[in-house]
Formats: C-alpha cells, sequence, structure tokens
C-alpha cells in the first residue's frame, strides 16, 4: 500500500475542519496585496481563473467579490462518476465553511478546454490568475502566448507556481502539509532530483525558477516574484547540497514561486 493513502483521512479532516477554506481565503487576501502597486481588487475586474481546479474556490470567492469570472480547466467537462460526486460534495462544504451562497460553485462561466488554446477574443480580460496549476502545463510557452493575447494592454498576470525542484515538487509525497514537514516511510528527501525510486503521478513539466522567470519577462513585463513557501531545510545537509550542486539553495527550498506580471501597454 502507498504511504500517500494515509494522506486522505488527513485531507479529510483538514476539510472538515476548516482549515483548507482558510488557505483559500489567504490567499485571496494575499494576492490582493500582491497586485494592490498596480491594480486595485476592490473594484470589479473581468478574471480569468486558468486551471481552476476541480473544488473551484479562487472562482467562487472571487465571483462573491464581484467581480466577473471565467474559468478554464479540462476538469471543466461534462461527466459522470463517483469522482464527480464526491467533488461536489467537497464544493458544498467549501461554500458553506467560506460563506458562500448556493450557487457560488456554479459552473455557468468554467469552460473545459486547453489552457494552451484558449477560446476567448483578443484583449478580454484585466487579471489572469493561477494556483498550483503551471507545473503541469507541458507546454508553457503556448499557454503564455495565449495568455498574453486575452490580456487587455496593462492587464496583469498572478501566477503562484509549485516549483520541481523542492522537497515536494515530484508530487509524489505528502499532499496535507503545507510546507512538507516530514516524508512518507522510506521516501528520501529530493529523491525526484537524484534516484527517482517514486514515482510520478501527475503530468509534470519539471521547469526551473529561471526557466519560469524567464518564459514571462520574454512576454511580459516582470512586475515582481518571490518565493511564498519555504520547505525542506531541515534535510538540506551540507552532503546532500554537494550532491545537488546543479541546484542552488533557493531552487531546492522554494515550494511556491509567485510571479506578478503584465502585459505592456
Amino acid at each position: 500500500m502507498s504511504p500517500l493513502l494515509s494522506d486522505y483521512p488527513r485531507y479529510a479532516w483538514q476539510l472538515l475542519a476548516g482549515r483548507r477554506a482558510a488557505m483559500e481565503a489567504e490567499l485571496v487576501e494575499r494576492r490582493a496585496r500582491d497586485l494592490a502597486p498596480w491594480l486595485d481588487m476592490g473594484r470589479p475586474r473581468r478574471v480569468l481563473d486558468i486551471g481552476n481546479g476541480s473544488l473551484r474556490p479562487q472562482y467562487a470567492l472571487l465571483r462573491r467579490a464581484g467581480h466577473t469570472v471565467v474559468g478554464i480547466d479540462m476538469v471543466n467537462r461534462p461527466g459522470a462518476g463517483v469522482k464527480r460526486v464526491a467533488y461536489g460534495a467537497m464544493r458544498r462544504i467549501y461554500a458553506a465553511q467560506l460563506g458562500l451562497g448556493a450557487g457560488a460553485m456554479a459552473a455557468a462561466s468554467l469552460v473545459g478546454g486547453d489552457v494552451g488554446v484558449l477560446p476567448f477574443a483578443d484583449a478580454q480580460f484585466d487579471l489572469a490568475i493561477s494556483n498550483a496549476a503551471f507545473e503541469h502545463f507541458l507546454d508553457v510557452p503556448a499557454v503564455l502566448d495565449d495568455l498574453h493575447r486575452v490580456l487587455r494592454p496593462g492587464g496583469l498576470v498572478w501566477a503562484g507556481i509549485h516549483l520541481f525542484t523542492s522537497p515536494s515538487g515530484g508530487h509524489n509525497v505528502s499532499f496535507t502539509q503545507y510546507p512538507l514537514r516530514a516524508l512518507p516511510p522510506g521516501a528520501e528527501p529530493w529523491d525526484h532530483l537524484r534516484r527517482r525510486r517514486r514515482p510520478f503521478s501527475v503530468p509534470l513539466n519539471r521547469w526551473r525558477k529561471g526557466q519560469f522567470l524567464g518564459a514571462f519577462a520574454e512576454r511580459f513585463e516582470l512586475l515582481r516574484h518571490y518565493c511564498g513557501l519555504r520547505e525542506g531545510e531541515q534535510w538540506l545537509t551540507p552532503a546532500l547540497e554537494g550532491e545537488l550542486a546543479d541546484y542552488t539553495r533557493d531552487e531546492l527550498t522554494c515550494a511556491t514561486l509567485v510571479i506578478i506580471a503584465r502585459k505592456r501597454a
């Protein structure tokens, strides 16, 4: 049995206890602070949520704040099954905990499609947001090219990217710890950068910090970037740092890279 199965009871407890909902609310506040020097989120905006996810909390919270929000993700395509039913139940829990109305999570403005081929006209959005999705896009340049097209001149991008080079970047350790504090039994730190004994279960582009920053800078004006979450300092011994000398300490310990960029007028 995979040690990751032990995460599901912990995840359920986090969900029912409201910890997950609290994290989503905190993310809204952080993003508004990040954008404040360039965009007042107190005014209604037209927002594109790229890779909105099955639970849709950011999509719903932005809608509640009065913004016009469109979400795009492959998971938005029609479907049925036990997994869909489970996600529906979790969305109702989120809505209740976040004080959202019964229709806040509705799929009225959700598009099932490829983020690299956005089905929108040019210059439609004031802001594009993405949280923990860019690391799964297998053609990042295509996504950024089309994102540039659909943003209005002066429009902003706020992206939180789970870096592959972080201890949890292989998405094959605990998904219930923010930051990662303990490894599953038998797992070695940064195994995905070393021996790769643990398989990957989701698509990952494996891009590094510099690649993301370079790709954004080619198409947008970089306004700010910073590490939003660090992890792994306790495992980074001198010996291990020597083994992973191809990576900087910043890359190895930054779990979430936040990028704020603007489409040039």
